[in-house]
């Protein structure tokens, strides 16, 4: 069984437990996921089944798509609700100065991951570290917000759509949005709508127990990857390439780096990569074709 679940993740559930549970539930352990979201976090988590764990590094590069609600007023030391209030501010957000500043944060900035993160140091996530008090010094990042659009403002919460690149810490960005606005804030709710061209309506509830509904909602194993172009081979070529060889690829110049490959009766092989010589040589290829 390979490929790939689109899961809804619940609140209060880590995403490597999503991956513990569906072990049992499908009976097959090689199952990974593709982006951690926090338990408090929510949504879409894709998940690799088989052969299809072969591909979640090129994944990881993909943009995402978060809906946020913000509570102003507040700073925890999570940068969540879940966290303790470490400073509290009274005054209202005014629509017109949150808007001005979502529309300055479009763009790319550097970011510094929080402490609360699964970024690791020492084999562990920096939020292990956290737990027991310990601070360390994080090395910054660049990353890309696309777009920042708020949904509505009421009773000091606001929420928000937010799309940005990977590796974008959203309480980051909550946090800053607070500063900008002489204030706190903090994130109350965070859903994942969006990784690539993955949507939040090809999800499926985690289950809570085994059910034939999750098999049948396996996607092929080429699904998650159609950010890359689409290149068919002869028998002939697709036995070089399992082999291990390059091969020669002359059909259109514009298909440089990764591409998905293809035999002539449309039955996906794995990822390979056109060089500017175009020699097309085998990346990560399944093992069932």
């Amino acid at each position: 069984m390979n490929g790939f679940l689109l899961i809804d993740k619940p609140e209060g559930i880590t995403s490597a437990a999503c991956v513990y549970k569906l072990r049992d539930y499908l009976g097959i352990k090689r199952i990974g996921h593709c982006g951690t979201l926090d338990p408090l976090a929510t949504g879409l988590l894709p998940i690799c089944i088989g052969e299809a764990t072969k591909f979640s590094n090129y994944m990881s590069n993909l943009n995402k798509t978060y809906e946020v609600t913000i509570q102003f007023g507040i700073e925890t030391d999570t940068g969540d609700i879940l966290g303790n209030i470490v400073s509290e501010d009274k005054r209202k957000v005014c629509r017109t100065k949150l808007t001005r500043i979502l529309t300055g944060l479009i763009g790319k900035q550097i970011q510094l991951p929080p402490m609360f993160s699964a970024v690791r140091f020492n084999g562990k996530p920096l939020y292990y570290w956290a737990r027991k008090g310990v601070f360390l010094r994080r090395n910054s990042r660049e990353i890309v917000i696309y777009d920042a659009d708020l949904l509505w403002l009421k009773n000091n919460k606001a929420k928000l759509t937010i799309a940005c690149s990977k590796g974008t810490y959203i309480r980051t960005i909550v946090e800053s949005i607070g500063r900008h606005l002489s204030t706190k804030a903090t994130v109350s709710t965070l859903r994942r709508i969006k990784v690539g061209n993955m949507e939040s309506s090809q999800m499926v509830h985690m289950p809570f127990r085994k059910t034939d509904t999750l098999f049948e909602s396996i996607l092929p194993s080429d699904f998650a990857l159609s950010h890359y172009k689409k290149v068919i081979l002869t028998k002939n070529d697709i036995k070089k390439v399992k082999n291990g060889q390059s091969i020669d690829y002359n059909a259109q110049l514009e298909k440089k780096g990764l591409v998905r490959i293809y035999t002539d009766k449309s039955l996906f092989v794995g990822l390979g990569e056109i060089d500017s010589s175009n020699k097309l040589s085998p990346k990560r290829l399944l093992a069932t074709n």
